[in-house]
């Protein structure tokens, strides 16, 4: 049976993505239209790449616990706590608004290169 298929975007480009009898997206296909298609992103819905995907937000235990600047001789060691996404965007908001109090909007970086950014780490 073949089922309806939506378009998505990505880096890569635009697929065409295909759903179960349920509605579950499955597959990913190049995009017909396209002359010359990344098969680069085709893997997105693998299993591989789905085991590793956030499925909820986290927050450092000690940062959680004690709030900002905690335990800093920590980061990278300490376990993480997974926490609602209310709570996740509570807490998100409350240190955007601590930060921008404390050292003004210029100390919030909030864009990007462009295009050329994707996959660099910390390049802010």
């Amino acid at each position: 049976m073949t089922h309806q298929r939506t378009l998505t975007a990505a880096h890569w480009g635009v697929y065409e993505v295909e759903y179960d009898d349920n509605g579950k997206a499955t597959r990913l296909h190049p995009f017909s239209k396209d002359p010359d298609p990344s098969p680069i992103g085709l893997h997105m819905l693998s299993d591989e790449v789905m085991r590793l995907r956030v499925r909820r937000p986290a927050v450092r235990r000690s940062w959680l616990e004690k709030g900002p600047g905690a335990a800093p001789e920590k980061r990278g060691q300490e376990a993480f706590v997974e926490v609602e996404w209310n709570k996740a965007l509570d807490l998100v908001a409350k240190e955007l608004k601590r930060v921008k109090d404390t050292h003004s909007n210029c100390s919030i970086f909030g864009g990007s290169y462009g295009w050329s950014s994707a996959g660099r780490f910390h390049h802010a």
